[in-house]
């Protein structure tokens, strides 16, 4: 199998870019809900909650838990990456929360 096709095959990587979706998704809805407008730059914006990264990193850890295994190394570094970003994006929203205060 070609490294494009094992790529594309990948499951735990489109669980994650499907999670990143759908999250995004999420958020510009509620964005449009709350504004009563649409912005497009809303669409690759960064910050607010939903948390995008952290959906990503939650998607990717559970992912690769599920098919390498709780007990894995491999498991052990996607948990210890997705706890690591999630307290850095909690942080850098309790800043901004503060800042804008």
């Amino acid at each position: 199998m070609s490294p494009i096709a094992e790529l594309l095959s990948n499951r735990v990587l489109w669980a994650t870019v499907i999670s990143w979706v759908v999250t995004q998704t999420i958020k510009v809805s509620l964005a449009v809900r709350r504004k009563r407008h649409f912005d497009a730059r809303w669409i690759l914006g960064t910050g607010g909650m939903p948390s995008v990264h952290s959906a990503g990193v939650a998607s990717l850890a559970m992912g690769v838990g599920l098919r390498a295994g709780f007990d894995t190394a491999l498991f052990a570094v996607a948990l210890i990456f997705a706890l690591v970003t999630m307290f850095d994006a909690q942080g850098v929203r309790r800043a901004a929360g503060r800042q804008a205060v």
